[in-house]
């Protein structure tokens, strides 16, 4: 809860639970498009993402751009008002009756 920023930028990437985690949590995240739940972070307005291939002078540039929006943006309450209506804290009882009816 003290941070200001997550910044993940991974280059491979299962799933992001992370990035769930933060979104959820009113923090900001810039991270990589590859990561299993970027796409969360567009759908809540709740930050950036670094377009694939990686570019270093990408990352920099977005970085950045959100380092000094921090204060005027709205990615924290857009990610706060996103965790009250998405269907994101099931996931692991579905996975395992995805599992179990295998």
């Amino acid at each position: 809860m003290g941070a200001d920023l997550l910044v993940h930028p991974a280059y491979v990437e299962n799933t992001g639970t992370v990035l769930l985690e933060a979104i959820v949590a009113g923090l900001p995240v810039i991270a990589t498009d590859i990561c299993g739940y970027a796409p969360y972070i567009e759908q809540a307005d709740a930050g950036r993402l670094i377009p694939a291939p990686f570019q270093q002078e990408t990352f920099n540039a977005m970085l950045e751009s959100m380092m000094t929006k921090l204060g005027y943006s709205d990615w924290s309450a857009n990610g706060i008002a996103f965790a009250a209506v998405a269907d994101i804290y099931d996931m692991p009882k579905l996975a395992a009756d995805y599992i179990c009816s295998e």
